[in-house]
């Protein structure tokens, strides 16, 4: 809001508003009352740029706003500069997990995908063409010891122990080029802006 130079009748220059006109001010310099004029006389006198409250207050304004506007742009700066470099870590750390457990998987002893049933089907087409003295030999056996404990073949162990690799092998996989794209997409955003910038 304009201030305006209201001279006293001592020459001293009195800093009043529109909202003070028909009314009195002190004056800061001789401490008698000066009788503001009205709205459209005000109008008519010089206008101060700033009294000194004003300046301070203003300049006060300007350099907490710049504070904040750079406490602002170097918070931004941090972020920029370590969000992309965790990306780009976790990236490197997924895609080699899963680098690893492709490789071993792809190195197993085994061929994946037979079921239970074939392997039972294939020991029954085995027991099938046995000698019937082998037969005899495996009765007997059974007759003097009883059952033996049962323990799941090799193949099924094997496979199990890669089953339950298998979700981490898929999950590395993803978070690799998740991450791998999330940091291609902020980088071509902070060129694109640092190109606008300049």
């Amino acid at each position: 809001m304009p201030q305006y130079a209201l001279e006293c009748s001592c020459s001293a220059t009195i800093p009043v508003g529109i909202a003070q006109a028909g009314g009195s001010v002190v004056c800061p310099q001789c401490g008698k009352l000066a009788e503001v004029p009205s709205t459209k006389v005000l109008r008519s006198l010089p206008v101060l740029d700033e009294h000194p409250g004003t300046a301070a207050s203003t300049q006060g304004h300007a350099r907490g706003d710049r504070l904040a506007k750079d406490r602002k742009s170097s918070g931004e700066s941090v972020m920029d500069r370590v969000l992309p470099a965790f990306l780009l870590c976790t990236a490197a750390v997924c895609l080699l997990t899963a680098a690893y457990l492709g490789w071993d998987r792809w190195r197993a002893p085994i061929e994946f995908g037979h079921t239970e049933e074939e392997f039972f089907a294939a020991m029954h087409d085995e027991a099938m063409h046995d000698p019937p003295a082998r037969v005899w030999d495996h009765w007997r056996y059974l007759v003097e010891t009883g059952l033996p404990s049962h323990e799941p073949p090799p193949y099924f162990v094997v496979n199990e122990y890669y089953e339950k690799r298998k979700p981490w092998l898929i999950g590395s996989t993803i978070a690799g080029f998740l991450s791998l794209g999330l940091f291609v997409a902020m980088t071509l955003r902070q060129a694109g802006s640092k190109k606008r910038s300049v």
